[in-house]
């Protein structure tokens, strides 16, 4: 996951005065409990987390282990208390996930752009073939994340097509829990394409019918739960 792809900055001064304005807003609150945030797979995570220690802009908390997990993972978290005007986004510098305990340094103001969407997005696994049937001819693909609303397919080569081109899109999800795979043939539209770098990322918006939405809730909740019982296990 592209953890950039979660937020937008929303400086208020500059990133320097932001970030003393945070700390000086952490420091005057040491026993305010706040809320960290942080996704793993598309799974949005969340718990609460107290402050340890502050010196020098670096900020020392000790968190739930579950987070502690998907901190090391994401290299950062999200803060979340009424004492900011926005969330806040930080940069990890240290975790240990035995001790409950995370370092941060680096903070800014920021917009957790992933909770505007309706549906939230889940990173299968492993990630499944995925076949664009697109006026270019075929372009094969790997599916990244599905959404009852949305597929983001990575593609190795560039491919130029308008956005608000409508195509087809073939692959098969693997559900655990109901242990079959699950073909998906579904109607789509080019929304956006992530072309800075390889691999290349397609944006598509899907109206599934009845049966295939049904099929991906279905999915999409057994894919929930299997991150949840991997992130207690590991």
């Amino acid at each position: 996951m592209n953890i950039s792809d979660l937020y937008s900055s929303r400086i208020q001064k500059t990133f320097d005065d932001d970030h003393a304005e945070i700390v000086k807003i952490l420091k005057a609150a040491p026993k305010k409990v706040f809320k960290l945030i942080n996704y793993y797979k598309g799974l949005p995570l969340s718990y609460p987390a107290t402050i340890n220690s502050i010196d020098r802009g670096i900020v020392d908390m000790d968190v739930q282990q579950e987070q502690a997990f998907t901190i090391e993972r994401n290299h950062s978290t999200f803060i979340r208390s009424p004492l900011f005007k926005h969330d806040v986004f930080a940069q990890v510098q240290y975790v240990n996930i035995k001790k409950k305990a995370a370092t941060f340094v680096k903070f800014s103001y920021v917009e957790i752009m992933a909770e505007r969407r309706n549906f939230i997005r889940m990173e299968p696994e492993p990630s499944p073939d995925a076949v664009i049937e697109s006026p270019r001819g075929i372009i094969k693909g790997n599916l990244y994340d599905v959404s009852l609303s949305g597929l983001n397919i990575s593609v190795d080569e560039y491919y130029p097509i308008e956005i608000n081109t409508e195509m087809s899109i073939r692959f098969r999800l693997r559900d655990i829990e109901e242990r079959h795979d699950m073909k998906v043939n579904v109607p789509a539209k080019l929304v956006g394409i992530m072309d800075g770098s390889q691999p290349y990322h397609y944006k598509f918006i899907i109206c599934p019918d009845k049966m295939l939405e049904r099929n991906l809730s279905q999915y999409i909740f057994h894919r929930q739960i299997e991150i949840i019982k991997e992130i207690k296990d590991l």
